[in-house]
């Protein structure tokens, strides 16, 4: 027997994905085991980096760094002197380097990231102010600003740009049991938990191949929409319901949106239409001996005409639903409840006439803080499978006279390793049974290195 049942991969590229993974791992590892890596409770201890995070930008599904994680916590003085005037500053910057360490080939025109080496360089600079000292905003409101700088050495795997990121505000009212944001940001990263376990951004695949990007909805990393979104809270903070409205991207692609869209801040974008979404669920955070807990179901209606592959010309909508729920399980330092073991699932759909993957399953088991003297490590374990839509394929048999695909899994290792405060190095290597629709292509082990940099 050549396949092995579960996920349809050779052994010889299981054994390579195994050994290959353990030496990043032991890598990654490295570091005095005497000495546990206390560098951001040290930076707590002695600046005030802890009381700068209230003005953090907020909004987000997944909260911006901790300003004690960075190189300069205090920054140097005058981080202390904005803050005592309403206002934060912070920068992250990252370089990663793909490669498929199985089928690289330089001389072919690059269809899929690492098929060539491939390179990717971001740089922001985020600026949020506290609203609340003007009271025409209420009492707990907060302006948040983002420039982007991005270059991709391929371009099907993202920008090369210069723009405005975000532009918002975001008002709580009723003990922010009601919170509002309204403004130019990237929808995405308010709903489903995208960077949660599993991503498509460091595989062959791609940022393409996200369901929730197939469906229209503005996601991080392109260009951001103008957007409106609501989020209504029981009184413990933990059931909720979360509705926007916002632009769609481009159904023509991200590419063709960043043209018509150069600084971010464009109201309108030709053929994008309005796009609603709205997501109820259940999220309880962690806290010292209470275990993290996070259910939610959502659905798209997005209203911009896509090309229909069913009857061969474009028609009206498009639309997603999806469920998703991530579990902690255990804890084993009640002062820094975040670490431990997780698991993250997601369920997503779209329509088969509309797109050209149309459903997936995405699964992550993860740590965060996997071992005593590694609290900011994390190590993931993904597993995602998708399945192309019937008449997507049957278009592409017809326009190339060739065989397409009918499904691709992704299998990935990763170990995101706290170098020292404000940096981190991550090493992930993933197997793609099937990197490109058509023609059919050998298996790709792409090895993604990724360095960010917190100032």
């Amino acid at each position: 027997m050549n396949n092995l049942p579960c996920f349809g991969t050779s052994r010889k590229a299981v054994s390579n994905i195994t050994a290959i993974a353990l030496g990043l791992a032991l890598v990654s590892l490295w570091t005095p085991a005497a000495k546990a890596d206390d560098s951001l409770a040290q930076a707590a201890k002695n600046t005030e980096c802890s009381k700068y995070d209230k003005y953090r930008m907020r909004g987000s599904e997944t909260a911006i760094i901790t300003t004690c994680d960075t190189l300069s916590p205090d920054g140097d003085g005058p981080r202390k002197a904005m803050y005592d005037s309403g206002w934060l500053v912070q920068n992250y910057s990252s370089i990663t380097e793909l490669y498929d360490l199985n089928h690289a080939d330089s001389n072919v025109t690059q269809r899929y990231s690492g098929q060539r080496p491939t390179f990717q360089a971001n740089t922001n600079f985020t600026i949020t102010y506290d609203l609340s000292r003007i009271g025409f905003f209420g009492e707990n409101a907060q302006l948040g600003m983002q420039a982007n700088w991005t270059q991709n050495s391929y371009l099907g795997n993202g920008l090369r740009d210069t723009y405005i990121n975000q532009l918002s505000i975001e008002q709580e009212f009723d003990s922010s049991r009601v919170r509002v944001e309204y403004g130019f940001y990237s929808i995405g990263s308010k709903f489903y938990g995208s960077v949660l376990g599993t991503s498509t951004a460091a595989t062959a695949l791609g940022p393409n191949s996200g369901l929730l990007y197939e469906a229209g909805v503005p996601v991080g990393g392109f260009k951001p929409t103008p957007a409106f979104d609501l989020r209504l809270y029981s009184t413990d903070l933990r059931f909720y319901n979360h509705f926007g409205v916002t632009r769609s991207s481009s159904p023509q692609g991200f590419q063709h949106d960043s043209k018509e869209n150069p600084s971010g801040l464009s109201m309108t974008v030709p053929g994008s239409k309005l796009l609603y979404i709205d997501e109820i669920g259940y999220r309880r955070l962690p806290k010292a001996d209470e275990l993290s807990r996070w259910l939610r179901v959502g659905a798209v209606y997005n209203t911009s005409d896509y090309m229909n592959y069913q009857v061969g010309h474009p028609t009206d909508s498009n639309h997603m639903y999806y469920v998703a729920y991530t579990q902690q399980y255990s804890q084993p330092d009640p002062s820094l409840p975040v670490r431990g073991i997780y698991t993250d699932i997601k369920i997503d759909q779209v329509p088969s006439s509309r797109n050209v993957y149309d459903k997936d399953v995405l699964f992550s088991l993860y740590s965060i803080g996997p071992f005593d003297t590694r609290p900011y490590d994390m190590v993931t374990l993904g597993y995602q499978h998708k399945w192309i839509s019937q008449w997507a394929r049957q278009a592409l048999s017809r326009s190339t006279q060739l065989a397409p695909i009918d499904s691709s899994e992704t299998m990935t290792l990763s170990y995101a390793f706290h170098v020292l405060r404000g940096l981190y190095f991550n090493n992930s290597l993933s197997y793609t049974d099937n990197p490109i629709l058509v023609p059919q292509h050998p298996g790709s082990l792409v090895l993604s290195s990724t360095v960010y940099l917190s100032l």
